[in-house]
């Protein structure tokens, strides 16, 4: 077998696990050869793709919010990921990145002959299945990007056509994504360059794909850029702040778990100057929506109600994230779902 020979990608894990010992171990070292030589599986959409990436989100019905929660499906994930290549390289708390997982020559034959072993179904070693498997491989944790139809479903809940938005935690663009496919007027404010360079890639990408929707990305600090926006101007604002310094998106000296070295000092530096040019920047009845951990990762939900009640909102209740668990990483966890949540407010 060709070192690089892309045939293996087209093996099954079923199909694999039928071959003897040393027949494995060629494949495995195949198909290690084989993506050394290609660089990290990074997702690749051409501008068909993208079209009917796009498509498929904004024809996509909005999920409903129920009492149990709200579940979006994972249509448009892909295509907003494809424009934050920076995402697999971010570390998370003291765990390994996907990049780094990648380049260890031990690690990536390891993560091969794991995804073969794991998914029967599956084609082992193609793109799509070794990215589940870098994220989800031991020691390892990767970043995850909102779900476009979770943001669909909250701007259209309680946002109208031609709204404007404010985000003030941009991310890495699913709630961007979510008000493209939609008629609303977005706003998103990003310290990490190599995000607001996405940000803007996936703005451009849509405007010419004739998005329903129209978009800006300030970059800087939102407890900065806060403070210039306009008293009034907008008509929901909806983010999910970084988890203190749980999620390290870049070393750069703008990022907050930098500036600000402990919880407290994040908590009045960054959290409570958000929330109240949040109360400042809605217009009244305007809605705040807030992305929590809802586990054991900062901030919590009594200190976000805590800060927002100080500022002047009103408290209305709290919607369930129903984000699936995956299955193997979690065998004595019968709890199905991880405990994200929305925590909303009302300016009065």
């Amino acid at each position: 077998m060709n070192e690089i020979d892309e045939n293996v990608l087209r093996v099954r894990g079923r199909e694999w696990q039928a071959f003897g010992q040393r027949k494995k171990a060629r494949f495995v070292e195949s198909a290690f050869h084989y993506w050394r030589s290609t660089g990290f599986p990074h997702y690749e959409l051409g501008r068909q793709e993208i079209a009917r990436e796009y498509r498929n989100l904004s024809r996509q019905p909005v999920a409903a919010i129920q009492e149990t929660g709200v579940a979006g499906s994972t249509t448009g994930l892909r295509l907003a990921n494809y424009f934050q290549p920076h995402m697999w390289s971010v570390r998370v708390s003291r765990y390994l990145s996907p990049h780094e997982v990648f380049h260890n020559d031990m690690m990536l034959r390891a993560a091969i002959h794991r995804s073969w072993t794991i998914w029967p179904d599956r084609y082992g070693a193609n793109p799509a299945t070794l990215r589940r498997m870098l994220k989800t491989y031991p020691g390892t944790a990767s970043v995850s990007n909102f779900r476009p139809t979770v943001a669909r479903s909250v701007l259209h809940h309680f946002s109208q056509d031609s709204d404007t938005v404010l985000d003030f935690s941009a991310g890495y663009g699913g709630r961007l994504l979510g008000a493209l496919s939609m008629k609303r007027q977005y706003i998103g404010i990003e310290p990490c360059t190599p995000q607001v360079t996405g940000l803007r890639s996936m703005l451009t990408s849509m405007t010419e794909q004739g998005a329903s929707g129209s978009g800006e990305i300030l970059a800087g600090c939102a407890e900065d850029v806060m403070r210039l926006l306009p008293q009034s101007m907008a008509h929901l604002i909806f983010s999910s702040p970084p988890y203190f310094n749980w999620e390290r998106y870049s070393d750069e000296e703008s990022q907050s778990f930098i500036k600000y070295s402990t919880y407290e000092d994040w908590k009045q530096g960054f959290l409570e100057p958000v929330i109240c040019q949040s109360m400042r920047i809605l217009k009244k009845g305007g809605k705040f929506a807030v992305n929590i951990s809802g586990g054991r990762r900062k901030p919590d939900a009594s200190d976000v109600r805590e800060i927002g009640s100080a500022a002047g909102f009103r408290y209305i209740g709290c919607i369930p994230l129903l984000i699936t668990r995956v299955p193997y990483l979690h065998p004595r966890n019968d709890v199905p779902h991880k405990p994200e949540a929305i925590l909303l407010f009302e300016k009065v």
